[in-house]
């Protein structure tokens, strides 16, 4: 259905240059100079919604148009030269540019505040999933004991969704930005310390944990100390929302994402918490 979208919509020698690029929610494709981000009927809003939201991010240079043909929403950008994150070509630019970005979006006010009910909600969801892993009910426990810390924080704009597909990395010698968020539909206002958070585990963690840690707190020393001292309840509970993802979606890959991330969870949670006041 998304190529019958871009046949409307593109000449024939158009789509002939078109290599798909994969995606979850949408199917993407790029001619080399464009990128067509095509979705389904029932979620053809969220092309001109994402369209808002990179333009809320700075990145409205990059979009090029947004279109409803055959009742698809698609949403068109420029293509941007590089790949996904990958820890071969993560360099410190790379880390001063991701800085950088990060520091930009949540400077951006929201509308709200995190409230208490929605974090214990969600620990208390984490709870039901993973009630037969004793290790995680025992952080569950701790970060309950530990909301106030996260609780009652000004929302800014954050993406949200930092794994390592959506980061991508200039490839060298190629002009341009060194980094690139893609897929802003989930970004909108939270704590920009869960928007680090889940850069360390979606993306980060490729380097090995101490070059990941080391990334992070780089990152964190240039926002106020609150921020940094909430790293402490965001990076742990990340990881428990990973272990639910995977116990509810894909049980079949539950046991190996419990052997990788719940030990580290748990070390960030000692190693972090007890050090609150010393940042």
């Amino acid at each position: 259905m998304a190529v019958a979208a871009l046949k409307a919509l593109l000449p024939p020698e158009g789509l002939r240059r078109l290599t798909p690029l994969g995606g979850f929610e949408a199917r993407v494709y790029t001619d080399g100079e464009r990128v067509y981000k095509v979705y389904r009927k029932e979620e053809a809003h969220l092309a001109a919604l994402e369209a808002r939201r990179m333009a809320r991010a700075g990145l409205g240079s990059f979009v090029l148009g947004v279109a409803e043909v055959e009742g698809q929403g698609v949403l068109i950008t420029r293509r941007f030269p590089g790949r996904p994150f990958a820890p071969g070509a993560f360099t410190p630019k790379t880390l001063a540019a991701l800085s950088h970005l990060f520091l930009s979006l949540h400077r951006l006010p929201e509308p709200g505040y995190v409230s208490k009910e929605e974090l214990l909600a969600r620990l208390e969801t984490f709870s039901e999933s993973l009630w037969e892993t004793p290790e995680a009910l025992e952080l569950i426990r701790a970060l309950k004991g530990e909301v106030e810390l996260a609780a009652g924080v000004d929302r800014r704009f954050c993406h949200r969704d930092a794994w390592a597909g959506n980061l991508l990395l200039k490839t060298p010698k190629e002009e341009g930005p060194e980094v690139l968020l893609v897929d802003w539909v989930r970004s909108g206002g939270d704590d920009p310390a869960r928007d680090l958070a889940l850069l360390k585990t979606g993306s980060l963690d490729l380097l090995g944990e101490e070059a990941a840690r080391q990334a992070l707190l780089h990152m964190a020393r240039l926002y106020p100390k609150e921020v940094r001292e909430r790293l402490a309840f965001y990076v742990p509970l990340t990881y428990l929302h990973d272990l639910h993802w995977f116990r509810t979606k894909e049980p079949q890959g539950f046991p190996q994402a419990l052997e990788e991330k719940l030990p580290k969870a748990l070390a960030f949670f000692r190693d972090f918490f007890p050090r609150r006041g010393a940042w």
